[in-house]
């Protein structure tokens, strides 16, 4: 017996089972949302600024060219960690410890208020970490004329977090690279 075409194609077109059209639908569902997805990632809103950048960086540019000043003069002195001695080093982070004040000072002096914006809290926290990280060398210094072997200690700001990393963070995101805490001391 001979088999028409009409045949053939009659008996290779058979409906899909319930099962093989759900895999089809699903597997085309999932290929939609991924491309919703990579379209919204691409393409979507435009990204939210990261945490601790300001909204204003007026500040920040004029905070970085007052950090320079307290960088150059903290780079003139030698390197705390290369003194022979305990009263050298002493001597050399006193120094260094007397530019980092000024700047401090003079950044409190150009800050906005802590309460007047968002800009103004972060500065003042930012400003607050950076006292705090002057008080832990000042304490070392005072430690190193009792006890020459003293070994620097710096503040946790969280759990597991020394204050440098936030300060550090900060100054960073906002574009101020001499505002970060120095490497004086090794």
């Amino acid at each position: 017996m001979e088999t028409s075409d009409l045949d053939l194609e009659s008996e290779d077109a058979q409906p899909l089972s319930f099962g093989s059209r759900a895999a089809r639908i699903l597997a085309l569902a999932v290929m939609l949302c991924i491309a919703a997805l990579w379209s919204y990632t691409l393409w979507g809103p435009t990204k939210k600024t990261p945490p601790g950048v300001l909204a204003n960086p007026a500040w920040a540019v004029q905070a970085q060219a007052t950090c320079t000043k307290a960088a150059a003069l903290i780079d003139a002195l030698p390197e705390a960690f290369t003194a022979t001695d305990a009263g050298s080093r002493a001597l050399v982070i006193t120094q260094a410890n007397t530019a980092l004040r000024t700047m401090l000072d003079e950044l409190t002096a150009s800050a906005p208020e802590v309460g007047a914006s968002n800009d103004g809290r972060m500065i003042g926290e930012w400003l607050a970490d950076w006292r705090t990280y002057l008080g832990d060398r000042e304490r070392y210094v005072d430690a190193l004329g009792a006890n020459p072997d003293a070994r620097f200690y710096v503040t946790e700001k969280v759990k597991g977090q020394q204050i440098t990393k936030p300060i550090d963070f900060f100054a960073t995101y906002n574009d101020m690279p001499n505002c970060v805490t120095p490497g004086d001391l090794g």
